[in-house]
């Protein structure tokens, strides 16, 4: 059997976990993406008005 340097083996982690890491606050992170998720809609509606309105004119243009 091989003998160990003192401080080293034994001991799986010598990390003091008694330390409470900070509290993230959840609201401030989910606004973000919810503004993002309005943005892109809006704008996905605004195409699909902008497609219709053309093919009305089209339509319009090609019938009388």
């Amino acid at each position: 059997m091989m003998s160990r340097p003192h401080g080293q083996g034994g001991a799986v982690s010598q990390i003091d976990t008694t330390e409470k890491l900070p509290d993230v606050p959840e609201t401030g992170s989910s606004l973000l993406p919810l503004f993002g998720l309005g943005v892109a809609g809006i704008a996905m509606l605004g195409w699909i008005c902008t497609l219709a309105w053309g093919a009305w004119r089209l339509v319009d243009w090609l019938l009388f």
